[in-house]
């Protein structure tokens, strides 16, 4: 994980600071900045009813709320990060960071107690048209002395909830929040990974005694909170013995959570203005005070949240607490977890973390019982686990967990209507492999095709993922292409980077484009191509992005940087229509009019050339076969290491066929064809094990969800069909495109599912 630590304090003028960025990958800098910091706080009011106001939903392009959050987050992000050499350091330790495959932290360091009020969570970075907590890791410094290590614990992590509503307050339904936090956690639960109590009341005496009675790493606080300005200390409001509100301040809740051996590390403050703070002291606010007392990490909400993004950001950030992620990434995926609620929420603006030193690794989870087994892996007739109330994600129906997905089931939400009132007055990713300079030569020269390789396919007996795992509504579109061309229906396509964070989409205007799929805003062009883009695609380590087109070219790209690293020039008559990397990134297959080709990326060598009139290709999971979709209606396997044909062609579509797509175990082959149909083949076997039927013409594209229960398909009708790919059910079918649509992709967690048209817009599907 990149980092870039800046410290902002007041300077030696009136409305001026200074930023320095004391620590980072790129060097160090400082520059004296402008800020109407008083004139922001006294806007924070309107800002906080904005965000609430976002979760109605709006028709608007851009809506009234998010222009003020925008012009908010500008005026912030030219303060810290967008001023001079301190603005070239963020560019350049983003940069750097990206081009290792990691993600980066920014780390802000506060010095002044009216600069700590603001939401600096809401910075927007008008050059890439993002917000910063949106595309990085966000935290606020807390500048104390010794910083305990990361807290050996063996799972399940021990979660202490404490839900508070007393009589003359603004009644909470605290038991339904319960209940759905509860609920949203199951998986965790069920797989051993967190356990959840919940205490029985929410007094000091009961309180006092659980701490001082049992183990527990996480302390979750639901219930009121706020800012007193006149003790100018954050408070909360537990339960008196009278039952009614007990207002307990930041400093006096550190002493009730020392009670523990050890403190909890972790506290997650699911209350109104738990991160606010006063203009007077730092540490006045109750997530800095706790910080300062012990807690080496604290979540909070600087603005009122609705009960529903209150429980997604606690669903998505457990989840990734759960999975060994820091706290950090915790965030960032509780954020992601609220966005999913709606496109138009602001409220992803409102959680903050604030950080005691540098460790985001909070717990070292020792090794557990391995995770229950998902329905795909289970023997028949073996009984599931859990049977859940009508509704409710069960373990024989919540898909199972992919590599790299941060959260294990959608947590229900409809539309956010009430807030918690106040008291009276939102990847650390694991290092990808390193590509190796030397690697053995392993071709073998055959004198017959290689016969077909014995494994036996998997049991296929899961069941039909329930409808609220189905991307259903359109997040966003992207516009913005100049031009369709003539040849737009070939392998025209889109693809996500492996972390997700980058959509790159092939046109025919020549130009490869570079998206944030979450922001929807167009990141950078490439361009280099001197005819239509027909494919796209990433390498597993996304250290390369390979385009194809009609110049009968492959160029390479870095795509952290856009800078163009090689051509790969074929002599295939019409251009290469589609390009593929395998698993481990050490070849790169392409298709043409005339031949199959495998290139060496790293040398841009051509290692073989088959002679297909071929369309779309893939490599199958493990590396060991390579498809080819033809327009003699075959579908060829072979040995991408040694050239020499697998089995016989997969014959019994009618007409060319355009796509193949392994599903991720490798057990099943997907292929689409101008026939109208998708046939699904068991490649061990050679055989057709169903056809879907549905698409009124022509079928361009397939692509399998992560979790491999859902198949996707897109066709000149319009339309972009979901499938179960178990029973062969038309599960959902998504319409909004306006005329055919030629590719799809689901984005590496499974959430997004990207389809690409030639009504000159790439629709983004959650």
């Amino acid at each position: 994980m990149g980092v870039i630590e800046v410290e902002i304090r007041p300077g030696t003028t009136s409305g001026t600071f200074t930023a320095q960025v004391v620590r980072s990958s790129a060097g160090e800098a400082s520059e004296t900045v402008a800020l109407d910091a008083d004139g922001l706080v006294e806007r924070l009011g309107h800002l906080q009813q904005a965000v609430l106001a976002s979760s109605v939903s709006s028709r608007r392009l851009l809506p009234e709320n998010e222009q003020q959050l925008q012009q908010f987050g500008r005026a912030l992000f030219t303060a810290l990060l967008g001023t001079g050499e301190v603005a070239g350091r963020y560019r350049a330790s983003a940069a750097l960071a990206d081009a290792e495959g990691e993600g980066l932290r920014v780390a802000v360091r506060i010095e002044d107690p009216v600069l700590a009020a603001l939401p600096w969570e809401a910075m927007y970075d008008p050059a890439i048209g993002a917000y910063v907590c949106r595309r990085e890791q966000l935290v606020r410094r807390v500048p104390v002395g010794r910083v305990p290590a990361p807290l050996r614990v063996s799972p399940p992590l021990r979660v202490l909830g404490i839900a508070s509503s007393p009589r003359g307050l603004p009644p909470l339904d605290v038991e339904k929040e319960k209940e759905q936090l509860t609920r949203a956690l199951s998986r965790l639960t069920a797989a051993g990974r967190l356990t959840l109590h919940w205490a029985d009341e929410a007094t000091w005496a009961h309180l006092q005694e659980l701490l001082l009675g049992g183990t527990w790493q996480v302390i979750h606080f639901v219930g009121h909170g706020d800012f007193d300005a006149n003790q100018n200390t954050g408070v909360l409001a537990l339960v008196g013995e009278d039952g009614r509100a007990k207002l307990v301040d930041a400093d006096q809740f550190v002493d009730l959570l020392r009670q523990a051996r050890p403190m909890p590390r972790l506290i997650v403050l699911n209350s109104c203005s738990g991160a606010a703070t006063g203009q007077m002291d730092l540490f006045a606010g109750t997530a800095a005070a706790l910080v300062r007392g012990g807690a080496t990490a604290v979540a909070a909400m600087q603005f009122e949240i609705t009960d529903a993004a209150a429980i997604e950001f606690s669903r998505g950030f457990y989840t990734a607490i759960a999975h060994g992620r820091g706290v950090d990434d915790a965030v960032s995926s509780g954020r992601a977890a609220i966005i999913g609620l709606s496109g138009r929420t602001l409220e992803w603006v409102t959680p903050a973390l604030y950080l005691r030193g540098d460790e985001t690794h909070l717990f070292t989870l020792t090794p557990a019982a391995a995770d229950p087994p998902s329905p795909v892996e289970r023997e028949a007739g073996e009984p599931l686990l859990g049977d859940g109330p009508a509704g409710e994600m069960t373990e024989a129906t919540a898909p199972p967990p992919s590599p790299g997905r941060q959260t294990s089931s959608l947590g229900a939400a409809g539309e956010p209507t009430s807030t918690r009132e106040t008291a009276p007055t939102r990847q650390k990713s694991s290092p990808r492999p390193k590509k190796t300079a030397a690697r053995a030569d392993s071709d073998v020269a055959h004198a017959a095709a290689r016969p077909r390789p014995t494994r036996q396919p998997r049991p296929a007996t899961q069941a039909t993922p329930p409808a609220a795992t189905w991307p259903s509504t359109v997040a966003r579109s992207l516009t913005g292409f100049r031009r369709w061309g003539a040849f737009q229906y070939l392998a025209a396509k889109v693809a996500f980077n492996p972390q997700g964070r980058l959509l790159a989409t092939a046109g025919s205007d020549e130009t490869v484009r570079m998206w944030d799929p979450i922001a929807g805003t167009n990141v950078r062009n490439l361009a280099a191509h001197t005819g239509p883009l027909y494919s796209v695609a990433f390498s597993p380590d996304w250290r390369l992005l390979a385009s194809a087109g009609k110049d009968k070219t492959i160029r390479l790209w870095n795509p952290a940087t856009g800078e163009h690293l090689r051509a790969l020039a074929g002599d295939a008559p019409g251009g290469v229509k589609d390009v593929a990397f395998s698993s481990d990134g050490r070849l790169l297959a392409s298709t043409s009019w005339g031949e199959t080709a495998l290139w060496d990326p790293t040398t841009g060598k051509r290692r073989r050339t088959k002679d297909h009139d071929a369309n779309g290709v893939a490599f199958s999971p493990d590396g060991h076969l390579l498809a080819v979709a033809c327009n003699d209606k075959m579908i060829r396997l072979s040995d991408p290491t040694t050239g020499v044909r697998v089995g016989e062609p997969l014959g019994g579509h009618t007409d060319t066929v355009f796509k193949v797509a392994f599903s991720p175990d490798g057990h099943l082959l997907a292929s689409a064809s101008r026939d109208h149909t998708i046939r699904l083949w068991d490649p061990v076997a050679g055989t057709n094990v169903r056809s879907l039927t549905g698409h009124d013409g022509s079928v361009y594209s397939v692509a399998f969800s992560p979790d491999g229960r859902l198949l996707a398909s897109a066709g000149w009708d319009t339309t972009v069909r979901l499938w179960d790919p178990v029973t062969g059910m038309n599960v959902h079918i998504l319409t909004g495109h306006t005329k055919a649509v030629l590719a799809v992709a689901f984005s590496p967690d499974g959430r997004m599912l990207a389809s690409y048209s030639i009504d000159k817009t790439v629709k983004l599907w959650t």
